[in-house]
């Protein structure tokens, strides 16, 4: 088998924790209808069997759902390979996400982003009605103060970026503009996006984000 196939044994782990991370993420009610994506960079593995200067990407399907990546990873994604000029999809007749235009802006401009995973949470999207969501500074003192364990896995804060169209270039340079090392970003009126080395790593940082919000709205409906 061809390490241009999801089918190659080598993907195995990693498709394993893929559905794992899909199903808790479905599970969590952060992925409506097709919602929601991930990009995996995966040229280490790659480059074990060809020598080729790409990067290489397993990436969310077009009309992909986390539901049914959860149970049939490799039907679901598709292998990607590419440079600042050419992209060849494997297999030949798939297509990513729309957003997989963002997904590898960011991916191809730092290496730390190993791996992007992409929700809705409707506690995020609520957020951005908030006008503290237009004070980047404000909102990452706010969160601290209602989950305290948050710096301790997100000391850098949390990048905020304007609303764009999904699957703009714009959405992909705006989101460009304000990320520096963060780990975390708000996509406003749209959902969420985690940068890690690995998925548990990703989902981590996306739960207790998740967590502060959730909190932040349960303390505003407290009497008095």
């Amino acid at each position: 088998m061809e390490i241009t196939s999801l089918k190659h044994p080598d993907y195995q782990p990693l498709l394993d924790n893929i559905a794992e991370i899909a199903a808790q993420i479905h599970s969590y009610g952060w992925a409506e209808a097709n919602a929601g994506n991930l990009s995996i960079d995966v040229s280490d593995i790659v480059y074990k069997h060809l020598q080729t200067q790409e990067r290489w990407y397993i990436v969310s399907r077009t009309g992909s759902r986390y539901r049914q990546t959860a149970l049939r990873p490799g039907d679901n994604l598709l292998l990607i390979s590419c440079n600042k000029d050419k992209e060849t999809f494997f297999p030949a007749h798939a297509r990513p996400t729309s957003e997989w235009i963002s997904h590898r802006c960011l991916q191809m401009a730092n290496a730390r982003f190993k791996v992007i995973l992409h929700t809705h949470p409707a506690e995020i999207i609520a957020l951005s009605a908030l006008p503290i969501m237009q004070q980047p500074e404000a909102f990452n003192r706010m969160l601290p103060e209602l989950l305290p364990e948050l710096p301790l896995y997100l000391p850098e804060g949390i990048a905020i970026c304007p609303y764009q169209p999904p699957g703009s270039l714009q959405l992909c340079q705006s989101s460009q503009k304000v990320l520096t090392d963060q780990k975390a970003l708000i996509w406003m009126g749209h959902g969420l996006l985690t940068f890690a080395q690995d998925l548990d790593e990703a989902l981590d940082y996306m739960e207790i984000i998740v967590k502060a919000a959730r909190i932040f709205f349960l303390k505003a409906n407290l009497p008095g």
